[in-house]
């Protein structure tokens, strides 16, 4: 059975065997895409594709909160 170690990330305690998956599932997707704006017109265009499967009800409510988000100018 492996060590507990803990995530130099997060802190949380996992067993050694598993840390190196915890960090890529949990920390390696989000620390790649907030630095990086050469995937911005791919992450556009998921956003479009997932709006685009969404009910009605459920665009309007998107559309909504964005507007609420959005300053005026």
């Amino acid at each position: 059975m492996g060590q507990m170690v803990k995530c130099d990330v997060c802190g949380k305690i996992y067993n050694e065997s598993h840390l190196t998956s915890h960090k890529r599932r949990s920390h390696g997707k989000r620390e790649a895409s907030a630095c990086s704006s050469s995937d911005e017109p791919a992450s556009l265009e998921m956003i479009v594709s997932l709006f685009e499967r969404l009910p009605d009800e459920r665009k309007r409510e998107v559309l909504n909160r964005l507007s609420a988000a959005t300053p005026k100018s």
